[in-house]
């Protein structure tokens, strides 16, 4: 495929994925035609494309399974076009070109290329951050492919969760690295590290990640909430960042008080916020489905403690505290 054919491509799908509408009939079409598009265009050595880093801070996923999350309809949709609202709102408001900081690309820096197919380089800039050297070598393919220069600033390869940023002049940080109930990769403390070392102006995506505890009889069609356990949001960042020193984060611990059916089990859930208008909400994504607490459970009360831990294994650790 020619690079105008596939622009022209790329610029249609990116289009419909930017559209108002929560569910349209292009929608899905032209997510499925975007995945498809990059992952045949630029090929990746499969041998190594599998295989997670392991860092302090969880698993930064491997190049094709970051290649793969595209595919989830919803979850490129919100992200994507809460990117885009969040760039037009601050071009509107200010009038100068919006700085981006994107941390863990994956191989296409997939949630910036609808942003770019929609807006000139004087109304956006990115700064790219990934680990992966061979989702930095692809990213780079794409950038020359498609020859889109003008719109990134820099290109980092780094553990997001340490690294050191250069400059404060950052409008937005977008980071999309993440499991269901924040475990097992990096995304926490890759926000708190660039939260810690910028303005508080600065807009972070997605807002707002709540887990919660639930309770599940598995024949009814959803859990019941039982308490929520983490709303990781702009001020929950600057509380943690208050309390802990030299980037050791401290999370506290929170007590629940469960009551169990003989057919219940429990269960965390996720809903991620992007923006206004841009939510993923129970089993709307992977990132959104009910994962069991793996501990002992009885029939009756149960007095649980709750800690969260970006340290040894990133999640939320569940102990009984009633025996």
């Amino acid at each position: 495929m020619t690079k105008e054919a596939l622009r022209q491509h790329l610029q249609q799908y990116s289009t419909d994925i930017l559209a108002p509408e929560d569910f349209h009939d292009r929608l899905a079409p032209a997510v499925m035609g975007y995945a498809d598009l990059l992952s045949g265009h630029f090929a990746m050595d499969e041998a190594d494309a599998r295989t997670h880093i392991k860092t302090a801070h969880g698993n930064a996923i491997g190049t094709f399974w970051a290649a793969r999350c595209m595919r989830e309809v919803f979850r490129t949709q919100r992200f994507s076009r809460g990117l885009h609202q969040a760039v037009s709102a601050i071009k509107k408001r200010t009038n100068r070109t919006v700085h981006v900081l994107y941390a863990g690309t994956g191989p296409f820096a997939a949630l910036a290329l609808p942003v770019i197919m929609a807006c000139k380089p004087e109304e956006v800039q990115f700064t790219f951050l990934e680990i992966n050297a061979q989702s930095i070598d692809l990213l780079k393919q794409v950038i020359d492919v498609l020859d889109v220069h003008a719109y990134v600033r820099d290109i980092y390869q780094c553990d997001a969760a340490t690294w050191e940023v250069p400059s404060t002049t950052i409008d937005i940080v977008i980071s999309e690295t993440m499991d269901k109930a924040l475990k097992a990769e990096p995304q926490v403390a890759i926000m708190l590290n660039l939260a810690s070392q910028l303005p508080e102006e600065t807009i972070f995506l997605p807002e707002e990640i709540m887990v919660s505890l639930a309770r599940w009889d598995r024949s009814k069609k959803a859990p019941t909430p039982v308490a929520e356990l983490m709303r990781f949001n702009k001020s929950m960042m600057r509380q943690i960042i208050d309390r802990s020193s030299h980037k050791d984060w401290v999370f506290e611990d929170q007590q629940v008080t469960v009551d169990l059916s003989a057919d219940e089990q429990l269960y965390f859930t996720t809903e991620v916020h992007v923006n206004a208008g841009n939510s993923l909400l129970l089993n709307d994504s992977s990132l959104n489905l009910p994962e069991r607490v793996r501990i002992p459970l009885i029939a009756g009360i149960m007095h649980l403690n709750c800690r969260y831990s970006v340290k040894g294994t990133t999640g939320f650790k569940i102990t009984r505290i009633d025996g």
